[in-house]
């Protein structure tokens, strides 16, 4: 299945881009037929498939622990209220 091709029109592109990316990912390609009769191939990129997702990333887990431990994690209940009242423009 994934040597199929399978065409749309130009028009299916522009309503359900969605559903054209999908027929893609499923048979590696999908032709594109324009109403003057030209026809485009729409394939993923391979190097952007082969990518490795950045490593450098934040430990957002450690940091929200240690914002937990400084005591910035739950609002009490007045808290919250008086923050409500703040943005509402009431305080």
């Amino acid at each position: 299945m994934k040597n199929e091709t399978i065409t749309f029109t130009a028009r299916d592109l522009n309503r359900s881009p969605a559903k054209v990316f999908s027929a893609v990912r499923s048979y590696g390609k999908a032709k594109i037929r324009t109403r003057s009769g030209e026809t485009f191939v729409i394939e993923p990129d391979s190097e952007a498939q082969n990518k490795e997702k950045p490593s450098d990333l934040p430990d957002f887990e450690n940091r929200w622990n240690q914002l937990w431990e400084m005591g910035l994690g739950e609002v009490s209940q007045d808290e919250q209220e008086k923050y409500d009242q703040i943005i509402a423009g009431e305080r």
